[in-house]
């Protein structure tokens, strides 16, 4: 209508902070006081902070590069305009780019674009390309050389995706080690430039220290899991409650429910990253929000946007598939410590947004679990295909089935039908070759469904393998791999693995579950009262 309040979504797709907040249509949400803060000290100046994809690293930095050209017509009414910004009376050349475009199929391919990059570097500051020598002397000539031209005698810093180079060669541990060699000594030299740089930050979507990457730019100042950078990238619920807040009113009407349950339902889909142990902030995956509040819709937009090349690359080098995601423990040094070739799935998982942190045990050790609705669609879909790509149509089918069977008929539909053809359907390609396998596909089965089942639990006699919750009762499990599911039966009512949850009030049930590796299925189970 004529005259009506025209109301801007947060962007999805605009990067370019200019673009961003020139542009009529799109709401910038403003992080610049947060950014202030992060940029100023300048003994911290150089910095890496690590996000899953998706979270607006980019216009991040691009927001950072304005801020240090000094554009201050573009942070009208934003918190830093009227903040002391030494960037209003005193720009600095910035020199920002991704390191995904260094990328290729071979050692020479990821050299030959790195030339390609420092060539461009030099156009911009108008300093010579020199034409000879390694490419990293060449980086190292380029720094001092702008250094010398820029008028405050030093220099800005932001480099995106630092990792993406290496991600397309970890089955390939000979060329992985030139590529990090190169990318190493291309790095050292901001390491020895340091005291022409004003402001460094790095980032990407893993911290891959043993990359032997770091080693040249131990120098860093890691602010990943700082209290201070939790709410850097993504939105928080007070923003839903504020400058979102419009927005969410829109959704709410298109979905015809009250803001509070319109609030609550876009929080359970893209809410639940905590990426700082000393801080209890969480916020939401900024471009799925996005998404959801232009379209109306809830959805699983964080397969759609694409998925972090390192992640997907290392999951299937890997050859691995965790059982139960939620309450895995983590130390900080595991999350934070990791080797390309041997990186532990829960931390992969993490650095890629699989995973947040969910409980802090105590200063050092963490319980992980999956932040939200879109992100267990994406492990029972985008994760579980990428991760095996051939043999899914038939065990795609098989959990369609029995995820409805499971909602409509109960455990006992499932026991009796479902788990025995989703046991036949598994592809030859995957490794069932003893107990902890075949139970780990049956986790993964029951995970995928949406059954409430977690993984091997304490009773005073013994574990239970696994203990699946629903309306009808608790489900005690045992598994066996080439014996009877009698036995397995009779091994859970014999230890009383039940004992936890007999004083409940939902009756409880044994099942014994075996795996004939002869037949590569499962025998029929077995269920008895406890």
């Amino acid at each position: 209508m004529e005259g009506e309040k025209k109301i801007k979504v947060p962007t999805t797709g605009v990067h370019d902070f200019k673009l961003l907040v020139t542009d009529e249509e799109a709401k910038y949400v403003d992080k610049t006081g947060l950014l202030y803060e992060l940029a100023r000290h300048k003994s911290d100046a150089q910095l890496f902070i690590s996000r899953p994809r998706r979270f607006g690293k980019s216009l991040m930095l691009s927001t950072l590069q304005a801020m240090f050209e000094g554009r201050r017509e573009l942070f009208q009414g934003l918190a830093i305009d009227s903040l002391p910004w030494e960037g209003w009376e005193t720009p600095c050349p910035v020199y920002s780019f991704t390191m995904g475009d260094v990328t290729g199929e071979t050692y020479d391919d990821v050299a030959e674009q790195l030339g390609k990059l420092v060539r461009r570097l030099c156009a911009e500051a108008d300093v010579p390309f020199p034409e000879r020598g390694y490419i990293p002397g060449r980086f190292d000539d380029f720094i001092k050389a702008a250094a010398a031209k820029s008028p405050t005698g030093k220099l800005v810093f932001l480099i995106d995706e630092y990792d993406e180079p290496v991600a397309a060669f970890l089955d390939d541990i000979k060329t992985l080690n030139r590529v990090r060699k190169l990318l190493h000594d291309f790095y050292e030299k901001l390491k020895f430039n340091s005291g022409s740089i004003r402001f460094l930050l790095m980032t990407g979507v893993t911290k891959l220290t043993k990359l032997s990457i770091f080693s040249g730019l131990n120098h860093l100042t890691d602010v990943s899991m700082s209290p201070d950078c939790a709410t850097l990238l993504g939105f928080t619920s007070d923003e839903l409650d504020g400058p979102l807040r419009e927005n969410v009113e829109v959704f709410a009407a298109k979905n015809k429910m009250d803001f509070a349950a319109a609030k609550k339902a876009l929080l359970s889909w893209y809410d639940g990253y905590r990426f700082s142990p000393d801080a209890e902030d969480k916020v939401c995956n900024p471009v799925s929000l996005g998404k959801a509040l232009k379209t109306g819709n809830l959805a699983n937009y964080w397969e759609a946007t694409g998925q972090a090349t390192m992640v997907v690359n290392r999951l299937k080098a890997a050859d691995e598939i965790p059982a139960d995601l939620n309450g895995l423990a983590a130390t900080r040094t595991q999350l934070d410590v990791c080797a390309a070739e041997t990186m532990p799935l829960p931390s992969l998982l993490y650095q890629g947004g699989y995973l947040t942190i969910k409980e802090v045990i105590d200063a050092n050790t963490f319980r992980l679990g999956i932040p939200n609705n879109e992100i267990a669609s994406s492990l029972s879909e985008g994760y579980v295909s990428s991760l095996l790509d051939a043999g899914l149509p038939d065990w795609t089918e098989q959990l369609v089935e029995a995820r409805e069977g499971l909602r409509a008929n109960g455990v006992e539909s499932l026991l009796a039908k479902n788990l025995k053809a989703a046991f036949a359907a598994v592809p030859h390609e995957w490794k069932i070759e003893d107990e902890k396998e075949a139970k780990r596909y049956f986790l993964l089965f029951m995970k995928l469904i949406g059954a409430d089942i977690s993984g091997e639990r304490q009773s005073a006699r013994g574990r239970a393998d696994a203990i699946l919750k629903d309306k009808s009762g608790v489900y005690v499990f045992e598994f066996k791999f080439g014996k009877s599911a009698q036995e397995a039966l009779e091994q859970a009512q014999t230890k009383e693995y039940a004992g936890p949850w007999l004083d409940g009030d939902p009756p409880v049930f044994y099942v014994g579950v075996n795996y004939d590796p002869a037949k590569r299925g499962i025998d029929d189970p077995l269920t008895e009262s406890a």
